[in-house]
């Protein structure tokens, strides 16, 4: 057996096999975790069904957010799934194998424009990571090859079937070799691709609004010490970009990640953040995230913004004489139970 004969055949279905294996792996695993999670709510079976449609249209709850950006990646990954198993092409390999399936194809002409614009828009994904200089200080070199991993079958495929590259040494009369190892790469790259939820060192501010607003239960924080540590599950996040939609930073982004590790990690919550916590300057308990108390800082400036809400209740009367307007003020001292603050501002004493 050659290489060619390999590839298309033995190695072909292997590939094939592991990706049915796996993706049915990951569906498994998702409903359970999602019935676990409904388990003790009051509308059990609205939650699942509920959590089941949102899981079908990923990204919806940061379309109004970001609506160009949304719309992009919804037509990118349409795109990348309908094109492989509309193609006429691929279609006539199913007919001739074992199984002998058959389905009506896409037009030749669609699948080519949607061929396309999906490798446009790869060229615009990767551009904007380049260029853009928040997203590139966060991307990795897995973001990258993501990118082009998921581009490289398309773009042998158009070139395999036009002709395109026929005239380039080597690559021409490789190219059906090629585009059958990309597209068997891509396909082992399904089983550990994850959309998660990251949050932008730079601007997060731990103010859990993330966690609050996580339909699934997928974020979780916990305060620790002088450290508020924020988790994640995989298995239980719909992508739904609710993190995205209420983060008032514009620091939870949904990213993929190409992780082996994660596919095992069932049950088991990872860090994702962890913040430090602001000290009371008058009990030296830990009550909120420094990088959320210095945001707020820049706008109001009042020394009890750095007291904890026990100690801001104690020294009530202090902060109420600081802020009030001084006819308040006058009206005030006149009042019982001030009289530690009798005679200030008042013209008669």
């Amino acid at each position: 057996m050659d290489l060619d004969s390999f590839v298309e055949g033995p190695l072909l279905w292997i590939v094939f096999l592991l990706l049915m294996v796996g993706v049915f792996t990951r569906c498994v695993l998702f409903f359970v975790e999602i019935i676990r999670n409904s388990v003790g709510r009051e509308n059990a079976l609205g939650y699942n069904l509920a959590t089941l449609g949102r899981f079908f249209a990923p990204f919806h709850m940061a379309v109004p957010k970001r609506p160009f950006y949304a719309v992009l990646r919804y037509i990118f990954h349409i795109f990348m799934i309908v094109v492989p198993i509309w193609l006429s092409g691929h279609i006539m390999l199913w007919s001739f194998s074992r199984f002998e399936w058959e389905w009506n194809a896409l037009p030749d002409a669609w699948a080519d424009w949607m061929t396309i614009i999906l490798l446009g828009l790869a060229i615009y994904f990767l551009i904007r990571r380049i260029v853009i200089r928040d997203i590139r200080l966060t991307s990795s070199m897995s973001d990258y090859v993501l990118i082009i991993l998921t581009a490289l079958p398309f773009l042998t495929g158009y070139a395999l079937t036009h002709g395109s590259l026929d005239g380039v040494p080597l690559l021409g009369e490789n190219m059906r070799r090629v585009h059958v190892l990309s597209g068997e790469a891509m396909m082992l790259m399904v089983v550990v691709l994850f959309c998660r939820t990251r949050l932008n060192v730079q601007r997060c501010t731990g103010c859990a609004a993330c966690e609050v607003s996580c339909p699934t239960g997928t974020l979780e924080s916990y305060d620790e010490g002088k450290l508020r540590t924020f988790l994640y599950s995989q298995y239980q996040c719909i992508s739904c970009g609710s993190c995205v939609s209420v983060c008032p930073e514009d620091a939870a982004e949904l990213r993929h990640e190409i992780s082996l590790r994660r596919f095992f990690q069932v049950a088991a919550k990872h860090e994702i953040r962890s913040v430090e916590l602001m000290e009371c300057e008058r009990c030296g308990a830990f009550f909120a995230p420094e990088p959320q108390i210095d945001k707020v800082s820049q706008t109001i400036t009042a020394d009890y913004l750095r007291f904890c809400p026990t100690c801001r209740k104690t020294n009530l009367r202090d902060i109420y004489y600081k802020l009030a307007p001084l006819p308040v003020k006058a009206k005030a001292v006149e009042q019982p139970g001030l009289s530690g603050r009798q005679g200030e501002g008042d013209p008669q004493n």
